[in-house]
């Protein structure tokens, strides 16, 4: 290996790089809801591969990532690592797989005529952030990673601005019907158990 390609691996290979990677393109989400409201009314501007490969960048990429990046290990029996790891990964799975089956692959980039308050959405509000946060929690258990499991915990409340912007949004859409669903699923990221 050259040492132009070490370098690369190098960097691949630092928590600081994809936490960096995360950053920028969170920072870049909160200034597009900022300046432009959802992510619908730029739909037209920039085409919508480009939007899906930012998505994954910024909010698959790095909690898949830092597990396999160097740093401390979880100091955890190695079973109740793969055990919780595949727990957690499996519910992921299975919240974000219900969640598109609902409302689409890239919400933002549907335009759905109809408030989806039932299935999933009828337990959680936002069930695709809390499979994303299960996402970097379960890797970060599964492959015993501090820099992944420290990472998870911002990486999940960062997504409470992103909420306060999509209801924002939503409120504006649907009014009394989104208040009214509100109202029947209080928390933003917790689930109504009853």
């Amino acid at each position: 290996m050259g040492y132009k390609e070490e370098i690369i691996v190098n960097i691949f290979t630092k928590p600081l790089f994809w936490i960096g990677i995360y950053l920028i393109g969170y920072m870049t989400v909160i200034i597009v809801f900022s300046f432009f409201g959802m992510l619908t009314r730029i739909e037209n501007k920039i085409p919508k591969p480009i939007i899906r490969f930012f998505i994954l960048m910024t909010f698959i990429a790095p909690p898949v990532a830092l597990p396999f990046t160097e740093g401390p290990k979880i100091a955890i029996p190695t079973p109740a690592a793969l055990i919780t790891g595949i727990i957690l990964l499996v519910m992921n799975f299975y919240i974000k797989v219900a969640s598109q089956k609902q409302i689409g692959v890239i919400p933002a980039l549907k335009s759905k005529a109809k408030l989806i308050t039932t299935g999933i959405y009828g337990i959680v509000r936002n069930p695709l952030y809390i499979s994303n946060w299960l996402l970097a929690l379960g890797m970060a258990i599964l492959f015993k990673s501090m820099c992944g499991l420290l990472f998870s915990i911002p990486y999940c409340l960062l997504y409470l601005p992103i909420i306060y912007f999509e209801e924002k949004d939503l409120l504006k859409k649907y009014g009394r019907e989104f208040e009214k669903y509100k109202i029947e699923i209080p928390w933003k990221m917790i689930p109504k158990i009853f």
